[in-house]
């Protein structure tokens, strides 16, 4: 088991100083080949783990919701100015109603593109504020410093705040 245990190790280090290069025909799969049985590799540390990935499932459902939100209010913008000159010509409605709902898109356009500018500032800001810890208590569990000791005739208990 010794020698097994070296010799596996041995493979590892290896794959690891000189990953296999991945094949043409195997894509994707062929890159997690060589470490898709390796009980050394848990789930979530493939090679693509590292990575950061922008695009999630909440991601997607924003923006689809997003978009059929700019859809509705679109449409429904055209429909009420349709409907509100309905005394004009039929050509008059028709320009009167794709100008509204034009502007509407365009405006659509400009809030969502001042929302993702506004994101974008605040993680580059949030990625620049610099974290500081500070030990704000410490407890010692074994053994005591000289303020700590508690004199055991007493058996009374001191805590923060109020004592009894």
């Amino acid at each position: 088991m010794k020698r097994l245990r070296q010799e596996e190790e041995q493979r590892q280090y290896e794959r690891m100083i000189n990953p296999p290069a991945p094949h043409e025909l195997g894509g994707q799969s062929a890159m997690y080949g060589s470490q898709a049985f390796n009980p050394a590799t848990s789930i979530g540390q493939g090679p693509d783990s590292q990575e950061v990935d922008d695009v999630t499932f909440a991601d997607v459902n924003r923006q689809m919701a997003l978009i059929i939100n700019v859809l509705v209010s679109i449409i429904a913008c055209s429909v009420a100015i349709w409907i509100a000159a309905r005394r004009w010509d039929v050509p008059q409605r028709l320009g009167l109603s794709m100008t509204g709902s034009g502007l509407v898109a365009a405006a659509e356009v400009a809030i969502y593109m001042g929302y993702i500018r506004r994101i974008k500032d605040a993680k580059s800001l949030e990625q620049k504020v610099v974290e500081s810890k500070e030990v704000v208590q410490s407890w010692v569990l074994e053994g005591t410093t000289g303020a700590q000791k508690v004199i055991a005739a007493d058996s009374m208990r001191f805590r923060k705040g109020k004592h009894r």
